[in-house]
């Protein structure tokens, strides 16, 4: 069953697309995917949706709570850089000091950080790479966040006023790494952090040091509904909250935009372990559903849910090898 949210408040009900199903079944099967280079992965699935009302709320306190920050640190997820850019930030930030941090760059390819961070440097936002979990590039961040309100105390020496921490926030979608983040910067489990959306439920600072306070904030997603290609990768990576959409209409997704990817751009997907771990083929597959059909078939005894949730657990924790969705010059233009 799926439990109710207080941010994602229901999922419709999951359906395959026409025209796909099992290998076995006798009907025509569409063409393999890598043949269909332009195929829309979301397209016949069930629309990932959530009301705004709760959503709105919290983003008029953001909006208050900023009011106290020097700098703002944005958090996306190296998997799917452009999804996790949140409409609201340029409107949040206004003209405070931005940051802009990759995180989980140990879960993606080093292709795809090193155009990634080329693409975004061209465009006046160069980011910093980090592991949040690990501690990879956190120093780094660190020190950008005092060079980016190193105004503020200059400006208070000049007034005669003893310097004061450095306030910034950390903002992003929910389950992007945020209080792991600060619990990195701290040292010490100081902000509530786990693998799923929706831990952090309000706003609390956190002292690192005598430079450098930090906003804790919940992980916000846009009152406004985005595309549904943005929606679905968020929930591939578990960047919005499960009660959202289903299993195996995501896994399905997931299996198609990985086959896709990885005939488009083979530095940002593999998928040797995938059918290593697996042994099921993805060449002639048409549609997501008929390999997640076969892989329960083979693997756990005709259970498509939890061969579904076996598929995006995988996919999430790295088993099936560093891996991005989203490469610079692909969705520009297109409605978020």
């Amino acid at each position: 069953r799926l439990r109710p949210d207080p941010m994602l408040l229901f999922c419709t009900p999951f359906a395959p697309p026409a025209g796909c199903g099992r290998r076995s079944a006798p009907a025509v099967m569409a063409a393999p995917l890598v043949s269909r280079p332009s195929h829309d992965v979301t397209a016949g699935r069930p629309p990932i949706e959530w009301y705004p009302g709760h959503i709105a709320k919290a983003e008029r306190l953001m909006t208050e709570v900023l009011s106290m920050v020097d700098v703002v640190v944005e958090l996306r997820d190296a998997r799917i850089p452009d999804s996790t850019a949140h409409p609201m930030l340029a409107s949040w930030i206004g003209s405070r000091g931005h940051i802009l941090a990759l995180n989980r760059m140990d879960a993606a390819p080093a292709p795809s950080l090193t155009e990634w961070a080329a693409a975004m440097g061209a465009g006046g936002q160069a980011p910093v790479l980090i592991d949040a979990k690990k501690g990879g590039g956190v120093a780094e961040l660190k020190r950008e966040i005092l060079r980016a309100g190193a105004h503020v105390n200059a400006r208070l020496k000049r007034r005669g006023i003893n310097p004061r921490p450095v306030r910034a926030a950390v903002l992003g979608y929910p389950n992007v790494g945020k209080s792991a983040l600060i619990n990195r910067l701290v040292g010490r489990r100081k902000a509530k952090s786990e693998n799923r959306p929706g831990v952090t439920r309000g706003f609390s600072w956190v002292r690192i040091d005598s430079q450098v306070q930090l906003l804790d904030s919940p992980g916000i997603i846009p009152a406004k509904q985005v595309s549904q290609r943005v929606a679905y990768r968020l929930a591939m990576c578990d960047d919005i909250g499960a009660a959202a959409y289903d299993p195996q209409a995501v896994a399905s997704a997931l299996l198609e935009a990985l086959v896709l990817a990885e005939a488009e751009r083979p530095a940002y997907v593999r998928l040797d372990k995938l059918r290593e771990r697996w042994g099921v083929p993805t060449d002639e597959c048409s549609c997501g559903e008929e390999y997640v059909a076969q892989l329960a078939e083979e693997r756990f005894t005709g259970d498509v849910q939890r061969a579904a949730t076996t598929l995006l657990k995988d996919f999430r924790s790295g088993s099936l090898g560093r891996l991005c969705l989203e490469w610079p010059a692909e969705g520009q233009g297109e409605e978020r």
